[in-house]
């Protein structure tokens, strides 16, 4: 359309300087405007159409993208405060086992405490409580170095990401209003060019007509030179207004836009790596403990085999022995004579009779094996034997 119009006006620009004597409108040279001006222009709106769509999309694309990203940091910092919770909920929990099982300060404690089987069992209390500071360690060094380290970068991360879309919603928008204001330019460039069509149309049938006064000839002539000098400077404006906007384009699509994305690219990229360092610091904090859990548990290991069985057995023996000698041989007694018998020194009657005598304050003999009324225990008559 906008070929045909000037065409057109270069038409009339011809004809028209038959009657003008003054500046005429060869100046314009219609016929000298770029040909491929509206064909350069369909070409343009096609491409901007497809490139504003894709870059779009990019954009969409990356903004669910780089949501996503922040979205699994705040998921990793989750998770690591979880693990830290536990951990200082592991670590409670042994310590209270530890203090429930410490001897408690009676007479019992204190005789069974020398044992070597119960002292090792203390030794291993306190490795235990021990081993628990170190899971407290772990839940602190998870906390500082990568909960509370994620939690700042997070705050970073989404007010870089925001700053960066923001950067790029503006250049998209200068663009999309250079491409307005370009297609006004062109719209008016068309108007005008279709006005003086319409004038040099409306000329030539003035002119043509014989009688029309050559008044009214000159008035149209002049109208029709009026609207080819406002299609001049549509026609001006327009391209002027189409190379600015090319090179805004071009600027637009190989530096600006490349270069947001190349910001969000290295912004995605020291997410990535960050996640990586703390999950390398997810695993070192354990590894720094190993060294110190490692000493705890040897020390158990070392309480276990302190065990004397031996030596506690011996402190059994000191504990119940009872001085108790045994009794000497019992006597032969032959029922096919009648005869007195007469009871041995170490006979079992001699003990009975000794027992049913008062003895003062003096603690009786005892039989192994045998309750008295005194319950005496089992280890305490066994020892008797020693």
């Amino acid at each position: 359309m906008l070929r045909a119009l000037v065409a057109r006006v270069a038409l009339f620009a011809r004809s028209i300087t038959r009657h003008s004597s003054g500046p005429t409108l060869g100046a314009y040279r219609a016929e000298e405007t770029t040909a491929g001006l509206g064909k350069t222009s369909d070409m343009v709106e096609e491409r901007m159409g497809d490139c504003w769509s894709h870059t779009k999309d990019q954009f969409d694309n990356l903004e669910k993208h780089t949501q996503w990203g922040i979205e699994f940091v705040e998921k990793y910092t989750k998770f690591v405060k979880e693990r830290s919770e536990i951990e200082t909920n592991y670590a409670k929990q042994i310590r209270n086992l530890s203090k429930k099982y410490q001897p408690k300060k009676n007479s019992r404690e204190e005789e069974e405490s020398k044992f070597t089987f119960c002292q090792a069992f203390l030794t291993s209390l306190n490795e235990l409580n021990d081993y628990a500071g170190q899971h407290e360690v772990i839940a602190e060094n998870l906390t500082s170095q990568i909960i509370t380290e994620l939690s700042r970068y997070l705050q970073e991360l989404k007010g870089e990401r925001k700053s960066h879309f923001h950067d790029g919603r503006k250049a998209q928008q200068h663009i999309e209003s250079s491409w307005k204001q370009l297609e006004s330019c062109k719209r008016r460039f068309e108007r005008d060019c279709k006005e003086a069509d319409r004038a040099q149309q409306y000329f030539e049938r003035m002119d043509a007509d014989i009688n029309v006064t050559k008044a009214d000839v000159e008035k149209a002539r002049q109208h029709a030179q009026s609207r080819h000098q406002m299609a001049s400077d549509s026609k001006s404006d327009y391209s002027s207004y189409l190379q600015k906007f090319n090179q805004e384009q071009n600027e637009h699509y190989f530096t600006v836009i490349p270069n947001i994305f190349q910001k969000l690219q290295d912004m995605e990229e020291k997410r990535i790596d960050r996640i990586g360092v703390s999950m390398r610091t997810f695993a070192d904090v354990d590894r720094q403990v190993l060294p110190i859990v490692g000493k705890c548990l040897d020390g158990m290991t070392k309480a276990a085999e302190s065990i004397e069985p031996k030596t506690d057995s011996k402190q059994v023996v000191e504990s119940y022995k009872s001085g108790f000698e045994p009794p000497g041989d019992v006597d032969f007694e032959d029922y096919g004579q009648a005869m007195t018998r007469t009871p041995s020194d170490t006979s079992l009657s001699n003990s009975r009779e000794a027992k049913e005598k008062p003895a003062g304050k003096s603690k009786g003999k005892l039989w192994p094996f045998i309750k008295n009324k005194n319950k005496c225990g089992v280890l305490e008559l066994i020892s008797a034997a020693f």
